[in-house]
């Protein structure tokens, strides 16, 4: 039984992404919090991203019969030196991380703003907000999310939508994050908490951001981090 408050009931939700371990407790958490949840899985081609996209929203819009709710998880990870990152590479990790969310948000926001009520979750990550070497690509373009999230919020504000992002750190099935055990692996010995972050930590967040409980905010980011900013 959702929480006073936090009752998704009669409310209808697009999550895109939700192959990722985020995307599908967003999913678990939205459907037990009473909304009706419509998903769409995204391609890694970056040619197909915004055709995919309008499609995604198109099929959901048919299902549902609106969007309330619209959850971005597409997530791409690359680890290389800047140097060794290929045109196609880049073009590709912008695309899914950062173009993707922009044809999502614009493909729904106005519906939302013309109906006066709408919640955007973009799922960015604490690297769009700190840089890490070897992840210039992906630190670029979900640093975009962020600020695409700021941008958004304020034009869409007074129509009763509002945007926000959740940016998670290193989570356990984070590509490349090898050996869990704190006394092992470098990156879970920089996180004050010692571990990396678990999906079920991600989807109650995203309740709450689309609940009527959070009306009064927008344009922020959420970092579920374990500490791992705090060092700033």
């Amino acid at each position: 039984m959702a929480v006073e408050g936090f009752d998704l009931s009669g409310k209808k939700a697009l999550i895109i992404g939700v192959e990722s371990s985020a995307g599908q407790a967003i999913a678990l958490a939205l459907t037990e919090a009473g909304a009706d949840v419509a998903t769409a899985s995204t391609d890694k081609d970056a040619e197909s991203v915004a055709s995919e996209i309008g499609s995604a929203v198109q099929t959901a819009k048919v299902r549902l019969g609106r969007i309330d709710i619209l959850v971005n998880c597409a997530d791409l990870f690359l680890a290389k030196p800047a140097q060794e990152i290929s045109d196609a590479e880049w073009q590709r990790v912008v695309s899914v991380n950062l173009s993707s969310v922009f044809f999502a948000c614009r493909a729904v926001g106005p519906s939302m703003a013309q109906q006066g009520w709408g919640r955007i979750i973009n799922v960015a990550s604490g690297l769009g907000e700190r840089g890490l070497p070897n992840c210039s690509a992906y630190c670029a373009a979900k640093g975009g999310v962020l600020n695409l999230t700021r941008a958004l919020a304020q034009e869409w504000a007074a129509a009763g939508v509002t945007v926000n992002a959740i940016a998670p750190a290193w989570m356990e099935d984070t590509p490349g994050l090898g050996d869990p055990d704190p006394e092992s692996n470098r990156l879970i010995r920089y996180i004050p908490m010692r571990r990396a972050g678990r999906a079920d930590e991600i989807g109650p967040l995203a309740v709450y951001l689309a609940s009527g409980s959070a009306g009064y905010m927008t344009g922020r980011t959420l970092f579920v981090d374990g500490g791992l900013l705090a060092h700033l």
